[in-house]
């Protein structure tokens, strides 16, 4: 080998050191620039839904997120994870926004006399201050703290007052956003119950349907719908009138959308007893004219039920349904996200030929279920030993979407007779999409019996209705297994977080500097060698 062949290796590789560190170096500032991550979360709890990236791509001006929480705050260990979750999740969609979305998040204190006057301010537009507690070891720990949001978009804004938990953080943001956007939808409540009142009974109807909502009216019966509304919620139908049934057949007929929520039997309890009635409703007849029938029957399901205490004893008392996770439409959104639902005193769903095509089921009993068509049996001695013959599968729950006739299209129109100030005076619309959902039970949104799964599907069944739905899927988002669970403090998460993120940025691209070096230093070595034995020869 001569020493022109050697030189030109050396020169070689001289050129290959050079562009490996370049190369390492463009790598370094894409990858900045680019805003590559993995999340290997369960549930990707770290990572934007596409339903809210979606959301942001509709953005036509700057989106304003101001986060603010106080330093005491993050000594309570489950709060400080909360505020990192929250201020990682605003930097993806600061990311997510391409420029529309600006993201504050300040860190206050109320020892800083510069903190005070815009903690003032803040608690006059709605942030609060909370009493906080952790119970550790040998210690308990309370203090008080904030963790709330201005959200601003054009000329409107909105206040989240507390954020101390990440289950449900996107779903709350996004929903907000919507509303600044001007997708706010406004619902009607029309409540005729005949077990019970909206302001006793069924209380949390109204205050779990506003967390979502701020337009929420309630409409007495005999009234004209309000023309603004969009999505209406029907709770029984005891007492509506023709002139009812008018007014909700053409909020269909006319794009509307309703969540039905009527028994088909009507169970009494007085102190003599219990006993139960086919259900008294005209609303049976206009879903049936849809094509959904709701039978005048009470289900029960030997299989899965709700036993009832009485005394020291578990009584067996299959009328009250328990829906099991396999029963349940894991193809419809509304119901995919959910486990378990309870039944009380429900009845079946038989979707009508004429419909087979526009509806689908929600939720059913398992395969050894029973019906009562007459002389229902309510009282608890008579379910003590399992003598029900089983063997049938009911639906408990469509939802529907396609076009329709008007139940009133061959009929004259009803006069209100109540309210003779309120009169149908519109065009009739014989034809019309119509979406909604009937569920055969009121009583599962009882406060009595209704839980988190009962609402979480209300507050389902409204989304699929008044949006897309898209946003269903990240309702309760978050609570998944937490990386870094043993990390008790905010500086060590911190500083655990510091290292990884540096690592993964710089650290990988000095080994293969050194390694780059080594590799270099090695071939040199090897060069040397050959040259001097060829010197030799």
């Amino acid at each position: 080998m001569n020493d022109v062949s050697i030189k030109n290796k050396k020169i070689q590789s001289w050129i290959i050191l050079v562009l490996v560190i370049l190369n390492i170096i463009a790598f370094i500032f894409i990858s900045n620039k680019a805003y590559i991550r993995f999340d290997m979360t369960e549930g990707k709890k770290y990572s934007i839904s596409a339903a809210t990236k979606n959301l942001l791509k509709k953005l036509d001006n700057t989106l304003v997120i101001e986060y603010y929480y106080n330093d005491k705050s993050k000594e309570i260990s489950g709060v400080a994870q909360v505020i990192q979750y929250i201020t990682d999740m605003l930097r993806e969609y600061e990311n997510a926004g391409k420029g529309y979305v600006n993201v504050v998040i300040r860190e206050l204190s109320f020892q800083k006399p510069a903190d005070q006057a815009l903690i003032s301010e803040l608690e006059v537009k709605g942030i609060k201050q909370y009493q906080l507690s952790q119970q550790e070891q040998a210690e308990a720990k309370s203090l008080l703290g904030f963790s709330g949001m201005i959200i601003k978009y054009k000329d409107n804004e909105t206040v989240i007052p507390a954020i101390f938990q990440d289950m449900g953080f996107e779903f709350r943001i996004d929903s907000e956003i919507a509303k600044l956007m001007g997708g706010e939808e406004k619902v009607g409540v029309i409540f005729s119950s005949s077990v019970g009142t909206l302001e006793n009974e069924f209380k949390y109807i109204r205050q779990v349907v506003e967390r979502e909502f701020s337009d929420v009216r309630v409409l007495p019966k005999d009234h004209n719908i309000p023309p603004e509304l969009t999505v209406l919620l029907v709770v029984g139908g005891k007492g509506l009138s023709q002139y009812d049934m008018l007014q909700i057949d053409q909020f269909l007929m006319n794009g509307g959308k309703v969540f039905f929520a009527v028994n088909g039997v009507d169970v009494n309890i007085s102190q003599y007893g219990m006993y139960a009635t086919p259900g008294d409703t005209d609303l049976i007849d206009l879903l049936q004219h849809y094509g959904i029938k709701l039978n005048r029957n009470l289900v029960g399901d030997n299989q899965s039920y709700n036993g009832v205490r009485q005394g020291f004893s578990m009584l067996r008392y299959p009328l009250w349904v328990k829906v099991k996770s396999s029963n349940i439409n894991r193809d419809s959104a509304v119901v995919s996200g959910i486990d378990r639902l309870n039944l009380l005193w429900t009845s079946s769903i038989d979707i009508m030929d004429s419909a087979k095509d526009k509806a689908h089921f929600l939720f059913k009993t398992t395969n050894d279920a029973w019906s009562q068509d007459q002389n229902y049996q309510v009282d608890l001695d008579s379910y003590k030993y399992p003598v029900q013959q089983g063997g049938n599968t009911y639906t408990l729950a469509v939802a529907f979407d396609g076009e329709v006739n008007s139940y009133f299209a061959d009929k004259d129109i009803p006069v209100n007779e109540v309210n003779e100030k309120e009169q149908f005076t519109a065009n009739r619309t014989a034809k019309g999409n119509a979406k909604f959902i009937l569920v055969g039970c009121e009583q599962f949104l009882h406060s009595n019996f209704a839980g988190n799964d009962e609402f979480i599907f209300l507050m389902n069944g409204l989304d699929w209705l008044s949006k897309d739905g898209s946003l269903i899927e990240i309702r309760n988002k978050g609570k998944f297994t937490q990386p870094l669970d043993k990390i008790k403090d905010m500086r060590t998460y911190g500083a655990v977080k510091s290292f990884i993120i540096g690592f993964s940025t710089f650290g990988v691209a000095v080994l293969f500097i050194i390694l780059g070096v080594v590799l270099f230093i090695m071939r040199q070595i090897r060069s040397k060698k050959v040259y001097e034995h060829y010197k030799k020869d």
